[in-house]
């Protein structure tokens, strides 16, 4: 039995890259998955039955607090529960790093919307199923808020009140025994990472060779290293962990 054998875990943004990784990890250990993403996940699925759990893709834009309820009520008619929460949705790729007086109100609130305020609607979603048995919720940061990245500050000020929400939803869902945390991975090669600096307008040199010349650990970061972390923040390990902001950056910052 792995881990998280007759747990369910919802992951968004999950249909590729990191969150399609997540899925694979965590359906090894057991979970049951539920895909929710804008983007097909039907492969995804796929991935997820292979590696021999089951799965569901339910297409959910999670700035909308209606799609994010259908979905957890979607998962739990499923499957029966929902015990996990990984909130990992978020613009990122499509971001093109230029200077901050180039970056209008219209594209920092739609950063701000998919990155904050979608995972503020998952976690109210999944209240529900988990008010009365607990639960994990994992809500994916950035350590470039450590960092402070220039290029892109909406980004990185999404990232900072993700960590802020983690710490009030602790205190409000402890009660409830369930356990909120962040993952602040640094720049991590995936389906969206790599297009990232493609369309720059900073003279910047790539921020991959940046973030790899300042870690202890002198490697790129690919999507599997951060599995292992996701699975300890979803079992019952972490059980008396909450509140707390992981970084998962190979030493690029102390935190």
């Amino acid at each position: 039995m792995g881990k998280l054998t007759g747990k369910v875990a919802i992951i968004t943004g999950a249909a590729q890259g990191i969150g399609a990784a997540y899925a694979v990890g965590l359906a090894k250990e057991g979970a049951k998955i539920v895909i929710a993403d804008v983007l097909d996940g039907e492969k995804a699925v796929e991935a997820v039955k292979k590696a021999g759990s089951d799965a569901i893709y339910i297409k959910t834009d999670v700035s909308s607090q209606e799609q994010c309820d259908a979905m957890a009520k979607a998962a739990a008619e499923k499957f029966g529960s929902v015990d996990i929460l990984l909130n990992n949705a978020a613009i990122f790729g499509s971001i093109v790093l230029k200077p901050f007086t180039e970056c209008t109100p219209q594209e920092f609130m739609k950063v701000m919307e998919i990155n904050v305020l979608g995972q503020f609607n998952c976690m109210k979603a999944v209240f529900p199923y988990m008010k009365a048995k607990g639960g994990k919720i994992i809500n994916i940061g950035s350590s470039s808020i450590n960092e402070g990245v220039p290029g892109m500050p909406h980004y990185v000020a999404s990232k900072g009140a993700i960590m802020a929400l983690t710490r009030s939803m602790a205190r409000e869902l402890g009660d409830y025994k369930i356990n909120v945390n962040t993952i602040a991975p640094g720049f991590t090669h995936s389906d969206g990472g790599n297009n990232f600096d493609k369309n720059k307008k900073l003279d910047l040199p790539p921020l991959e060779e940046l973030q790899l010349q300042a870690r202890c650990l002198k490697r790129e970061a690919v999507p599997e290293d951060l599995i292992g972390l996701a699975l300890f923040l979803s079992s019952d390990d972490s059980a008396f962990i909450t509140g707390q902001m992981i970084v998962h950056d190979g030493g690029l910052s102390f935190h």
